[in-house]
């Protein structure tokens, strides 16, 4: 018997008056954010439901994403408008923007552990890196506070890092690994991919995934983990250590040596039962 553990605690009929497309908790669990097709940004008490803030024509197209910054002031919005934005969490002031980010729609937006980049995927198939840059303090008191003012001051989003057809279908999901240094995605092409968050190289990745698209992908804490959801309707935990031969790829240059040596051998000289392949590579990483 299944117990039952999930209850409703507070309900918004009517929140939005179109699809609400995303929804996320800020850091401290007293707010929450929501974005919409309507176009619409708002925040409200996690509590109650009581709408505390909103910003209406935030995009000129649907929103997709929306994710608070590791310190709950911010909040990143993306859209089939192509553009970025970063709004202060309290009153969704702009603080800054990106117009044209991506040539497709934006499907998936996230800050770095830090706060300091933000992430995201495509429609067109790239995966961005960017720099936030956020206004300077002194220009608060001394300026009216309206969005034309605030983008002239603002700094901008930086392009840090792109990879173009990092994927062969549409991009869903983007995320930071704790420690900010890899991203996982996951794409319309069934595939999950992990990449270095500097140079966004490629670090691993799982072909057939799933047997459908790939919608939403995430580390766990402690960032040994991985876990997709798909159109297939499962729901699949990854331990990239494990999940991938070519993890190799992360290997220190010692045990990537040896690693190469065994992968050569077994290709070209005496063939390794798979199960005896796996085992000689996960005690190499375990060797780390």
């Amino acid at each position: 018997m299944i117990a039952t553990l999930i209850k409703c605690v507070a309900e918004k009929a009517s929140a939005h008056s179109n699809q609400v497309t995303s929804v996320t908790f800020s850091p401290d669990g007293t707010k929450i954010v929501s974005g919409s097709a309507d176009g619409t940004i708002k925040v409200w008490d996690s509590d109650k439901l009581e709408m505390l803030s909103e910003k209406t024509n935030a995009h000129s197209n649907y929103i997709r994403p929306v994710a608070f910054s590791p310190d709950g002031t911010k909040i990143v919005s993306g859209s089939h408008d192509q553009t970025i934005k970063v709004w202060d969490s309290d009153k969704l002031e702009l603080l800054s923007e990106k117009m044209n980010a991506h040539s497709d729609f934006i499907r998936s937006v996230a800050f770095s552990p830090n706060g300091t980049k933000i992430v995201s995927g495509s429609d067109d198939k790239t995966i961005k890196v960017w720099d936030f840059g956020a206004p300077r303090a002194q220009n608060r008191a001394s300026l009216a506070k309206t969005d034309a003012i605030w983008l002239a001051v603002a700094d901008k989003l930086e392009l840090l890092s792109e990879k173009t057809n990092a994927h062969s279908d549409w991009i869903k999901s983007v995320a930071f690994s704790p420690d900010g240094t890899k991203i996982v995605s996951g794409s319309d092409d069934k595939t999950v991919k992990v990449w270095d968050s500097g140079a966004l190289g490629l670090l691993s990745e799982k072909t057939n995934a799933h047997s459908g698209p790939v919608y939403s992908v995430a580390f766990s804490p402690d960032g040994s983990k991985i876990v997709s959801g798909s159109d297939d309707k499962t729901i699949k935990v990854w331990d990239i250590i494990n999940w991938s031969r070519k993890d190799h790829l992360m290997f220190n240059v010692t045990t990537q040596q040896f690693v190469l040596v065994v992968l050569w051998l077994n290709k070209y000289s005496m063939k390794f039962p798979d199960d005896v392949l796996d085992l000689l590579i996960e005690a190499c990483l375990r060797m780390r």
